[in-house]
């Protein structure tokens, strides 16, 4: 009886990898048994939590590891983002590969911006947006249009206002204001505003503020006056729209 309830309590249902803390993780010492049963478990097996932490320590020491090790690590963790069935875990196997700027993390986050768990393709965008790279840039803006989750859409329009700072040739950034238009003209404000912002960052044209008619007839060619400032009205009006 006591075997039971010591695993019952040491052992979350939900985690496939292994044994967690129970639905209480700090009653576990109040168990010496359980406190036990929990530090076999993590000698025999990676638990779930030990996973998530030694990939958590691994992203901080990413920077400092040097080009001839980052890459084997790189193509191991991709081996292991190909293989990890927990979507959870695969979201933080791209977290981790976000922080190592090599080809072969690159080319795995690529590919999970087609995981089929959305958490995993926002994990994917955000990381590609750690080390900005030109090949890039077409997979996030297929995600921007065709993605079926507006979440990873949004994840994927921040993105790539994050390759502002990139060093891209003239034609590329005009290619990546391109890739947005999709966004604006979607008829969430979220993805709009996401768009809009990306494109400030990534044009310079922070003075067309989140005037949508502006960005479009800027993207179409055209060369629009900045709009106008907002009256105090439209200010009040915006404020009172939050309650």
């Amino acid at each position: 009886m006591h075997r039971v309830l010591a695993a019952s309590l040491a052992c979350l249902p939900l985690v496939a990898a292994g044994c967690a803390d129970g639905p209480v993780p700090e009653l576990r010492t109040l168990n010496p048994w359980v406190r036990r049963q929990w530090d076999a478990d993590e000698r025999a097996i990676a638990t779930y939590h030990r996973k998530v932490a030694d990939l958590a320590a691994l992203r901080a020491q990413a920077a400092r590891l040097p080009a001839e090790q980052a890459e084997p690590l790189a193509a191991q963790l991709a081996a292991g983002l190909q293989a990890e069935t927990a979507p959870v875990l695969r979201a933080e196997l791209a977290r981790t590969l976000g922080e190592l700027p090599t080809p072969a993390a690159r080319s795995a986050l690529q590919a999970a911006l087609t995981d089929e768990a959305p958490n995993v393709r926002i994990a994917a965008c955000q990381a590609l947006a750690r080390h900005p790279a030109p090949e890039a840039v077409e997979p996030l803006a297929h995600a921007v249009s065709a993605d079926a989750d507006l979440d990873v859409r949004i994840a994927a329009a921040d993105a790539l206002g994050k390759f502002a700072a990139a060093g891209l040739p003239a034609e590329e950034y005009k290619r990546l204001a391109q890739s947005l238009r999709p966004a604006l003209d979607d008829r969430d404000p979220a993805l709009q505003t996401a768009a809009m912002q990306s494109l400030a960052a990534i044009t310079g044209r922070d003075n067309f503020r989140n005037d949508l008619n502006t960005w479009r007839q800027y993207l179409d060619g055209a060369n629009p006056a900045p709009p106008p400032p907002p009256t105090v009205a439209e200010l009040v009006q915006r404020s009172l729209n939050w309650y």
